[in-house]
């Protein structure tokens, strides 16, 4: 009987200890919770890369519309400029010159007239620039080839005036009005610029 009972403590003193158990345990959990918490820090980091390489390519697409809009702003007065007598008219622009406000689906007077300017319309989009604005030269990587109007805008006969003889003739200056349109990339991101340009003609 006594045998039995020394075997049994020595049996018992082998045995593993229950804390240390329990101390595993909880290491593989921190370790589980830490890794969760670095997994979300990494998809954080993405997301806000990956937004702010989008809000660096807008921002690009805006800018070539910007220099799209330009390049066809500067063709206009190119154009103006190399007029010698004054331009004609039309309200179809087919002598690139059109009537002021011409192109307005809601013009003054008519009785619907929504008092807004005719480029702020819906149906001012890139079909209707493409059909009746002019263009420059080819304006590489955009999506919609640039597209520009002039506006015969004003006349002014006063302020200015040359002495002929014993007297002063008045020499009128016009005013045009242009206003042109640049798409970028992508045909949604585009851009509109406007120029009063001063000339007199003879």
């Amino acid at each position: 009987m006594q045998m039995k009972t020394l075997q049994s403590s020595k049996f018992r003193g082998l045995q593993v200890r229950p804390g240390r158990q329990r101390q595993r345990g909880a290491i593989l959990v921190f370790a589980l919770v830490f890794l969760a918490v670095l997994t979300m820090m990494g998809v954080s980091g993405m997301e806000s890369t990956t937004l702010e390489e989008r809000m660096s390519a807008n921002m690009v697409d805006n800018e070539i519309a910007f220099n799209a809009a330009e390049s066809a702003l500067q063709a206009a007065e190119a154009w103006l400029i190399l007029q010698n007598t004054l331009p004609i008219t039309s309200v179809d622009g087919s002598t690139t010159v059109w009537a002021e406000d011409a192109m307005d689906p809601t013009p003054a007077g008519a009785g619907n007239d929504d008092g807004r300017y005719w480029w702020d319309h819906a149906n001012m989009d890139a079909t209707w620039w493409t059909n009746n604005g002019d263009a420059p030269a080819n304006v590489p990587g955009v999506s919609v080839q640039p597209r520009y109007l002039i506006e015969e805008y004003k006349t002014v006969d006063t302020g200015q005036s040359i002495a002929i003889g014993g007297g002063e003739t008045t020499v009128p200056r016009i005013f045009h009005r242009i206003t042109a349109r640049g798409w970028g990339i992508a045909n949604t991101t585009r851009a509109m610029v406007q120029a009063t340009f001063v000339q007199t003609y003879d």
